[in-house]
């Protein structure tokens, strides 16, 4: 009797273990199963962005933020809330965006005062003056440099001036102040981006 025990206890024993190893396969041919479907599951979301999303991740405000030479000019955006006009799919926009080096260079006691919360209204306008409406490309700055009509309004109501200075193309303010265009046409669905290598309007 105690061998007939020890039998079935050894028997019961040996169940355990091949149900326990099966369930194992199974696990792992689950977790498989998870990991070939997580790729298809990624592209699926991808694949469902809205329009208004696509619009807002290739706009010139998106551009903006992910070249690392106009980050401060995006950041000062972000602190007037003119992100939205620049997220949406209207314009298209022209922006002339001084480089993080020319807001580095404005005397520290004007970024101060420009940079206060009070003062929220004049970096917006600022901002704007750094802006025109149209796509124009550096090809059209050039034309303009050369002569005519080589004017451009700015969202704020100021005027711009283009000259072009050897090989270079410089963007002038009404004070007389000049920027250079360095890093030019990066291009998003709603406008254009230039970047200056001097903050205008500052004077």
């Amino acid at each position: 009797m105690k061998r007939v025990t020890q039998l079935f206890f050894s028997v019961l024993v040996f169940s355990s273990f091949i149900a326990c190893k099966n369930d194992k396969k199974e696990i792992i041919k689950v977790e498989d199963e998870i990991i070939k479907e997580a790729p298809q599951k990624v592209q699926q979301v991808k694949k469902e962005l809205t329009v208004e999303e696509k619009e807002r991740l290739n706009s010139v405000m998106s551009k903006l933020m992910v070249t690392g030479e106009t980050k401060n000019y995006a950041s000062a955006l972000v602190t007037t809330g003119l992100t939205e006009m620049l997220s949406k799919n209207e314009g298209p926009y022209t922006i002339f965006a001084p480089s993080n080096a020319a807001f580095d260079s404005i005397p520290a006691e004007k970024k101060k005062n420009l940079l206060n919360v009070k003062n929220k209204e004049a970096l917006s306008t600022l901002l704007k003056n750094h802006m025109v409406e149209g796509d124009v490309a550096s090809s059209a700055l050039l034309q303009k440099g050369k002569g005519g009509s080589n004017t451009l309004k700015t969202l704020g109501g100021k005027t711009l001036t283009v000259v072009k200075s050897g090989m270079d193309i410089m963007i002038e303010d009404e004070n007389g102040n000049k920027a250079l265009v360095g890093k030019s046409d990066i291009n998003g669905s709603n406008g254009v981006v230039h970047v200056l290598d001097k903050v205008l309007f500052v004077d």
